[in-house]
């Protein structure tokens, strides 16, 4: 099963990027599979490590020992990532209102409405990189200064996220797909990015400002670990 999409860029021609169910990508009918951009993050994702784990034992704890408890919940909260990832495109492409998603809602309130959006679910690769990579950026608007806004949304417990904040490897997956839309000579050219936290229990939406080029430093950082890793593959 894959999906396919015409990625308009800045000299009037498109790119086709198709990308299937393990999240691998190629351009045109029969290109060469890339990586994602999210395997190559693994080594900078060592500072959720021990979080998880605090978080996984309190889950068993809390449910009587079954050990199946952090999967379970786990497997709950990729659905309602997903559902909601949905929601938002769906606002974004046919301007369609979620009105029985309070997660959507709450995102809507503080953020969707507040934007001009130009792009929602965007395929994209890096070419300037040996191996290329691939990946899917959520979103892209303009801001009211007229600078191009990189989007991802990221949905989070409210108690560990008041205690812990984001992670790096996120803000370093929001710069690797803003390094590889000015790569291909996206006609989108962010300026800016930013990811939008959004509580599971609908409570609020934490805007955060990423620093793209720190986040570019680290994307390479842990690209060139993944690279010597897998053998250069």
């Amino acid at each position: 099963m894959s999906d396919t999409q015409h990625h308009q860029l800045a000299d009037g021609s498109k790119v086709q990027i198709s990308r299937n169910g393990r999240h691998q990508y190629w351009i045109g009918d029969d290109g060469p599979k890339m990586k994602s951009v999210t395997s190559m993050l693994k080594h900078i994702e060592g500072d959720t490590f021990g979080i998880a784990m605090n978080w996984a034992l309190k889950l068993v704890r809390e449910n009587d020992g079954n050990l199946d408890a952090p999967r379970q919940v786990s497997k709950e909260s990729m659905d309602v990532g997903n559902r909601l990832h949905e929601a938002i495109d769906q606002y974004i492409r046919n301007h369609i209102v979620n009105e029985e998603d309070p997660l959507f809602l709450a995102w809507f309130n503080q953020v969707g409405e507040a934007n001009d959006w130009l792009a929602s679910e965007l395929f994209l690769y890096n070419p300037a990189l040996e191996p290329n990579y691939g990946g899917t950026v959520d979103a892209i608007s303009m801001d009211d200064k007229a600078e191009v806004v990189i989007w991802d949304w990221k949905t989070k417990e409210r108690e560990s996220y008041e205690k812990y904040g984001g992670y790096l490897h996120e803000h370093a997956q929001l710069a690797a797909y803003t390094d590889a839309l000015r790569a291909m000579g996206s006609v989108y050219t962010p300026t800016k990015g930013r990811i939008a936290y959004i509580m599971r229990d609908g409570s609020y939406v934490d805007v955060v400002e990423i620093d793209l080029e720190r986040g570019s430093k680290l994307f390479n950082a842990s690209r060139e670990l993944f690279l010597l890793t897998q053998g250069g593959e």
